[in-house]
C-alpha cells in the first residue's frame, strides 16, 4: 500500500518546496494535482523539458515518488469543440506521465447530471481516443464520480468502468463525495453505509482512495441558496461528518492494497499541521499496516 498526499494546497509554491514539504510531513509519495506551470485544470500542458527535469530532481532529492497525476478535463462535455480539446489535453497528460515516470492518472467523469446520456456518449467517444494511448504506454486511468458530473453514483461508476473491459481503467473512491454517491437513508434521513457498500462492491476494481472529511450538505448554509449545487468540502479527517470506522473497516474487509491519498484542500493557512494530522490518523487507523 502507498500513502500519498494531494499537492493542491501547495500549488503556489516552487516545485522543490512542494516535495520538501511533503517529505517533511512524513510522506514518501504525492499526487501531483493541477498546477499552472505543469498541467492546469481544463487546459493544455505547460511543463517544459526543464520543468520535467526540475520535478525529477526534487523527487530524487527529497525521496518522494509521484504516485499519481490528477487532472480535470472536460472530456464528458456535450460541446464537441470542448470535448475534442479535452482529448488533446488528455493525450498531453499521458505523455507528461511518461516523462515523469508515473504510471497513473486520476480524473473525473465531468459532464452534467441533468444530461447523463449526452455525458456518457461524449465520454465514451473520448475514451475511444485516449484509452488506446494510455494502454500502449502502460498508464492506468483511475476515475472518480464527482458531485455535478454526468455520473455521480459510486456503484454506477464501478459498473461503467467494468463495462469498458480494460485493465487500464479503475475506480477511484473519493470519501469526501460520500453524501452524493447515493445510499440508503436511516430514520433521520441521513445516508448510511455508503462507503461500506461501494467499497465492498468495487473490490478489486478500486485501487485508489481519496481521504478527506466533509459535512452533511444540510449543515452548510448557502445564502443565497443555489438549486443544484453539490455542496461538499475536503476537510481534515475528523473535522466533518464521515463515519471513519465504516471507511477503514471496509478497506480492511476488501484487503485494500492500492493508493491512499490525502485529498484535503481547505487548510492552506496551516498546510504542515494538516498533512501531519492526516498522516497520523491514517497510520493509526491502519493499525500499523506497512505503507511503502
Amino acid at each position: 500500500m502507498k500513502i500519498a498526499t494531494d499537492t493542491w494546497m501547495l500549488r503556489p509554491h516552487p516545485i522543490d518546496t512542494v516535495f520538501s514539504t511533503v517529505r517533511q510531513a512524513g510522506f514518501e509519495h504525492l499526487e501531483l494535482s493541477p498546477r499552472p506551470d505543469v498541467m492546469p485544470s481544463y487546459g493544455g500542458r505547460r511543463a517544459s523539458k526543464a520543468k520535467i527535469a526540475e520535478i525529477a530532481t526534487a523527487s530524487k532529492t527529497h525521496g518522494v515518488g509521484i504516485a499519481s497525476i490528477f487532472i480535470e478535463q472536460a472530456w464528458g462535455s456535450s460541446e464537441e469543440d470542448i470535448r475534442q480539446a479535452a482529448v488533446g489535453y488528455w493525450k498531453q497528460t499521458v505523455q507528461l506521465a511518461v516523462d515523469l515516470g508515473c504510471d497513473r492518472i486520476n480524473s473525473e467523469f465531468t459532464g452534467r447530471p441533468s444530461a447523463p446520456q449526452a455525458g456518457e456518449a461524449a465520454m465514451r467517444r473520448s475514451l475511444e481516443e485516449v484509452l488506446p494511448l494510455a494502454e500502449s504506454e502502460g498508464i492506468t486511468i483511475a476515475l472518480e464520480p464527482h458531485p455535478g458530473d454526468w455520473l455521480e453514483s459510486g456503484i454506477g461508476a464501478v459498473d461503467f468502468i467494468r463495462g469498458l473491459q480494460s485493465d487500464h481503467v479503475t475506480y477511484l473512491h473519493c470519501v469526501p463525495h460520500t453524501f452524493y454517491l447515493t445510499g440508503v437513508e436511516d430514520e433521520r434521513g441521513h445516508l448510511k453505509n455508503v462507503n461500506r457498500d461501494i467499497i465492498t462492491y468495487a473490490g478489486e476494481t478500486m485501487d485508489h482512495v481519496h481521504l478527506a472529511d466533509t459535512l452533511l450538505p444540510g449543515r452548510t448554509f448557502l445564502n443565497p441558496g443555489s438549486p443544484g449545487v453539490r455542496n461538499h468540502q475536503h476537510l481534515d479527517i475528523g473535522h466533518g461528518d464521515i463515519d471513519w470506522d465504516e471507511v477503514f473497516d471496509a478497506l480492511r474487509e476488501v484487503a485494500f492494497d492500492g493508493v491512499l491519498s490525502v485529498a484535503v484542500f481547505r487548510h492552506e493557512s496551516r498546510v504542515m499541521d494538516s498533512l501531519t494530522h492526516n498522516l497520523r490518523i491514517i497510520r493509526e487507523r491502519l493499525e500499523g499496516s506497512v505503507a511503502q
